[in-house]
């Protein structure tokens, strides 16, 4: 909550007035038509303000940063602070999510009636929200999936031999494509690098 006053504090103070930050219509004036930053065409409902948009204008004003940062942080807040509240069970006292086999293609288990599955954890704050989830005293968490099997499938029927064997040597897949891809040894393959692998 403090991060998103400070936000909008910090919003306010670079377009040189108050506004409804979540208005597009209100966010768009201020933009394009105060701060004459570039813009897309206008529609019948005003300028687009979508997050294509504004990644566009990431460096043509510091405001542009901070309505990302900020409509970030409203929806992980909105999501998984204030949104989890009312699924407080009234007895227990905990959060009893559901999980299901049956919803995905895929066959993986799914969560819903909170879905707990949609909290990020590559930013710090998806991160924080992650900790508050604590087993009962004498229980653990555990974290399963079913490691690739899309690619061990498409492996299989294709018969990519780099594939298999990089399956069969027990490797990290998005590791050994990050290798391939930028043409380097394991120990030098990064986190972002095997992320955009």
């Amino acid at each position: 909550k403090e991060s998103v006053e400070k936000l909008t504090s910090d919003i306010y103070e670079l377009a040189g007035e108050e506004f409804n930050i979540n208005s597009h219509q209100q966010l768009g004036k201020i933009l394009f038509e105060k701060l004459k930053l570039p813009a897309p065409k206008k529609t019948k409902t005003g300028y687009s303000t979508d997050v294509d948009v504004l990644e566009k204008l990431i460096n043509e004003h510091e405001i542009i940063e901070k309505i990302l940062n900020y409509r970030k942080i409203a929806k992980l807040n909105s999501t998984y602070i204030e949104g989890l509240i009312p699924c407080i069970n009234k007895y227990t006292h905990k959060i009893h999510s559901k999980f299901h086999q049956t919803i995905t293609a895929t066959g993986r288990i799914s969560s819903t009636d909170p879905n707990l599955q949609n909290i990020p954890t590559r930013e710090e704050i998806g991160k924080q929200i992650r900790k508050a989830f604590l087993p009962e005293a004498g229980n653990i968490y555990i974290d399963a999936d079913y490691s690739q099997i899309e690619l061990r499938v498409f492996a299989h029927m294709s018969g990519a031999s780099n594939l298999i064997e990089s399956f069969n040597n027990n490797m990290d897949i998005h590791k050994k494509t990050a290798m391939d891809i930028y043409n380097i040894k394991e120990n030098e393959v990064t986190q972002k690098e095997r992320r955009e692998a």
